[in-house]
């Protein structure tokens, strides 16, 4: 199983120079988190491509700034905003092409919406079969703010859209408070993407090692459902202090995953 570090855990350092210390640092892949719309521009993302290239350093996913608008592209009662909000995306996917990556993480409607599931799996599938097109997997993420954030979602998600692939992120499962377990039950083979991070009774994100995630546990359950994705390290800045630790979390990924 690859393992790596997000450019998530740097923000709001410019992604370039997030990028820059990985690739130095002897990181073997990475999910480009992108910051602005101009970070979606070709010229810049040629320049991104060129410093992961340098390092010998593989880009498998790309993440969106806009996940915040989802509700309001994808999942509001205006088509044609949605039809827009495809055509938005496809700059998304034209970048993760330039970058050699083949995956999008979406996080999509807020939690509480009145939307029906059917409605959402529906509007999903049509910017699912847009990212197909270009060459790239529209994932869904569990997130406790959006309604993807509790296992029955993945469930219902995965028997209406069999063809579905799901990212699943550690942190989120504990500040949703809902079982880990019942979590990788719910997505099973379809989890293609893994975001990890530490945790400990009153802290949900840490640094690999300065928790009580077991390891051993988490690699035998992905692997008895068949899961070949990458494993990132993403932590959110205030949660560990100097870059070393993102490396030292890296190692010990490493030492275990690979």
């Amino acid at each position: 199983m690859p393992v790596g570090i997000s450019t998530a855990c740097f923000y709001p350092e410019l992604l370039e120079n997030a990028l820059s210390y990985l690739a130095g640092h002897g990181v073997a892949n990475t999910e480009v988190f992108f910051n602005a719309p101009s970070e979606v521009g070709v010229p810049y993302v040629r320049e991104l491509a060129a410093i992961a290239r340098a390092g010998g350093m593989k880009i498998c996913s790309v993440h969106p700034f806009t996940s915040g608008l989802e509700p309001l592209l994808f999942f509001s009662s205006y088509y044609r905003r949605f039809q827009d909000g495809i055509e938005i995306y496809k700059r998304f996917f034209h970048a993760a092409n330039l970058l050699g990556a083949n995956i999008l993480v979406f996080h999509g409607d807020r939690r509480g919406s009145n939307l029906p599931r059917n409605q959402y799996f529906d509007l999903f599938g049509e910017l699912m079969e847009a990212g197909k097109r270009m060459g790239i997997t529209v994932a869904q993420e569990n997130v406790p703010r959006c309604a993807s954030w509790c296992p029955d979602f993945f469930r219902e998600m995965a028997v209406y859209l069999p063809e579905a692939r799901f990212v699943l992120d550690l942190k989120q499962v504990i500040r949703a408070d809902v079982s880990l377990e019942e979590m990788l039950e719910a997505m099973g083979h379809r989890i293609i993407h893994v975001h990890i991070s530490d945790h400990r009774p009153g802290q949900d994100c840490l640094p690999i090692g300065k928790g009580d995630l077991d390891l051993k546990d988490l690699h035998q359950k992905l692997q008895s459902l068949g899961f070949q994705g990458n494993i990132l390290l993403e932590l959110y800045r205030d949660n560990y202090g100097e870059y070393k630790e993102l490396l030292e979390s890296y190692q010990v990924l490493s030492a275990f995953f690979c």
